[in-house]
């Protein structure tokens, strides 16, 4: 399966963990701006323009001037219509502003597909309703955030999480793994976050 990287405008790829995670995927596409150090070959630069600093070939160039969306949902729908079976992995979407952040991970969820969100200080992996198995590293922090209200039942955690109603965005957060594996089932897409040290 190819993997895209998603790259937004937040805070570039820093730590060791983020960076190897870019290099692993196939290709880039950038979120109004051009790719950072370290980027696999860019496929596309995506958004209205207003950010974008440096000269970018129009081969390579995809401007959407509506302002509805954000440069981030116009990416997503350009990898959905021209590389449909790949698998998106994201960075640059957190830290800068905290409103572009919360929005940025909304955009993510609402795509309901298995993709990771990469930031310095750790990931947040989406899985979407079913059954899934994640693996752990014990003793390290572990937090489900749902944004819908869902039950979700988890295993290989310190706190029990067995049909848990998630009714808010705190409700699973700050937990622990027990086990090197996470067995998780959820009704609806669910973030699941690890900082670096817990991967």
């Amino acid at each position: 399966m190819t993997r895209l990287a998603v790259i937004a405008n937040g805070v570039p790829p820093e730590s060791p963990g983020e960076r190897a995670a870019l290099a692993a995927c196939d290709g880039c596409v950038c979120c109004d701006r051009l790719p950072p150090a370290g980027a696999p070959p860019l496929a596309q630069v995506v958004g209205d323009g207003d950010s974008l600093r440096g000269a970018v070939p129009e081969s390579l160039l995809h401007r959407e001037s509506e302002q509805e969306t954000c440069d981030l949902a116009k990416a997503i729908r350009w990898c959905r219509r021209h590389a449909p079976g790949a698998r998106l992995d994201y960075f640059a979407v957190l830290g800068r502003r905290m409103d572009h952040t919360l929005a940025n991970l909304a955009h993510v969820y609402e795509t309901a597909a298995e993709a990771s969100v990469f930031g310095n200080d750790g990931r947040f992996d989406l899985f979407p309703a079913g059954e899934h198995a994640l693996a752990l590293r014990p003793g390290g922090a572990v937090s489900l955030i749902s944004l819908r209200p869902q039950r979700v039942t988890a295993r290989g955690l310190a706190w029990p999480v067995e049909d848990l109603p998630l009714a808010s965005l705190w409700r699973a957060t700050l937990n622990r793994a027990v086990d090197p594996l996470l067995r998780l089932r959820c009704e609806a897409p669910i973030f699941v976050y690890r900082p670096w040290d817990g991967c």
